[in-house]
């Protein structure tokens, strides 16, 4: 008999688990919330609103209003006192334990103790006619954004911070999108795909992933317990192996700059699996660590951009304090036989460290390409990679350089 009775708990606590399997998507803009229920009433969670409901005959929102003591009053009787919001027509009177609130059912202000204050606002019931593995959806808060750390040793890590409505248990995805920028058709695949494809609870995690374009990027966190409003979770740690901080200068057919200014650092890492890296890295904030004292701290704020395997980040470390250029524009002609332009610019950099350091000249614009180019003074390891459409000259400077270019464009095809 004892064995049946363990044996009958166990059954009941297996079903209680499945009826309460929850799925949840965070978009970058909202939350949305779904749960698969066969009861004939379901209580909506504080923070959300009704979407949609599937798999039922028809369906009725009510408002379940709890009893709790109150009197009628006036507001004309609070105007020589101190007030502070609460909510939507909720207010604390300051110094008392009295609520003040705006009672609908009889369109009259009233007050209340304090303890009573979550009693004010009606949870909001559904009640479902015949359900049939009904798809619950709703709507509420929510937002995400990738952190990552990167330290000067290379170690980097990869955090997600969620804000949500805490849900409990429940299935978590973040999806890299805005929900907002295109709201029907999500929600409306999701819906017909559960009104076609419910045979069982189990099948609106296939439905629910089918609604979400294939080249959306979507993390899946498995099951959490998504208890708290503001939670942040470590998805990975990488040890990068090598990366590059290059003095960046771009330039174009007009700058024309005859003071010295400062470069801009930039810094170059491979996403790649012989680099030590080689995951998703979805567009996120970035933490750089300086090192201090021989202790790491997170200094410099800076942007990552959608980075798949394979590809190249750069994060933009603000200006340099050693390495400073000028670009003077020495000549500018429009060859109308040619039907082209050149321009001749000397470039100028300056090192004021004692180390080497990493510099690389950008420019990017259609037609353009490198005539003729003379470069002088202490430098190392240059490679020009600059094609038609492109300069990209890369070298060590030592202390200073100095680069005599010519180039030409086409003006019309």
């Amino acid at each position: 008999m004892k064995k049946m009775y363990v044996f009958f708990m166990l059954i009941v606590f297996l079903s209680i688990t499945v009826l309460s399997e929850n799925y949840t998507f965070i978009f970058k803009d909202v939350q949305l919330f779904y749960t698969v229920s066969n009861e004939t009433s379901f209580l909506v969670p504080e923070g959300f609103d009704v979407l949609w409901i599937s798999g039922v005959d028809s369906w009725e929102l009510k408002k379940v209003y709890q009893h709790f003591p109150f009197k009628i009053t006036s507001l004309e009787d609070y105007t020589q006192k101190s007030i502070e919001a609460i909510d939507e027509d909720i207010y604390k009177i300051v110094g008392t334990n009295e609520i003040l609130f705006f009672n609908p059912q009889l369109n009259r202000w009233c007050v209340t103790d304090e303890k009573n204050k979550d009693k004010i606002q009606p949870p909001t019931q559904i009640l479902l006619k015949n359900p049939k593995n009904a798809v619950i959806a709703l709507k509420g808060e929510g937002s995400w954004e990738i952190i990552y750390e990167m330290k000067n040793d290379g170690t980097f890590s990869k955090n997600v911070q969620i804000n949500g409505v805490p849900v409990g248990q429940t299935n978590l995805y973040l999806v890299n999108e805005y929900l907002n920028l295109s709201p029907r058709d999500y929600l409306e695949s999701t819906k017909l795909l559960s009104n076609t494809r419910m045979a069982s609870e189990d099948d609106f995690e296939i439905v629910a992933q089918e609604a979400i374009l294939s080249q959306t990027y979507t993390m899946n966190l498995g099951r959490v317990n998504f208890q708290n409003s503001l939670m942040n979770v470590r998805i990975s740690q990488n040890d990068i192996l090598s990366y590059e901080d290059r003095n960046v200068i771009n330039f174009s057919l007009y700058t024309n700059i005859t003071n010295y200014t400062k470069t801009e650092i930039i810094r170059h890492v491979e996403n790649t699996k012989y680099n030590g890296l080689g995951i998703e890295l979805p567009s996120g904030k970035v933490w750089i660590h300086e090192e201090f004292d021989s202790e790491s701290f997170p200094i410099k704020l800076a942007y990552i951009n959608d980075t798949p395997v394979g590809d190249t980040f750069k994060i933009n470390l603000g200006e340099s304090w050693d390495v400073q250029y000028k670009i003077e524009k020495l000549s500018d002609v429009e060859v109308k036989s040619a039907n082209s332009r050149i321009v001749n610019l000397l470039i100028s950099v300056k090192n004021f460290s004692k180390d080497k350091q990493i510099v690389n000249l950008s420019m990017s614009t259609p037609n353009i390409e490198i005539d003729e180019m003379q470069i002088e003074g202490n430098y190392q390891n240059l490679k020009n990679n600059s094609e038609k459409g492109k300069i990209d000259i890369v070298f060590d400077i030592i202390d200073e350089v100095r680069i005599r270019m010519t180039i030409k464009t086409i003006l019309r095809e």
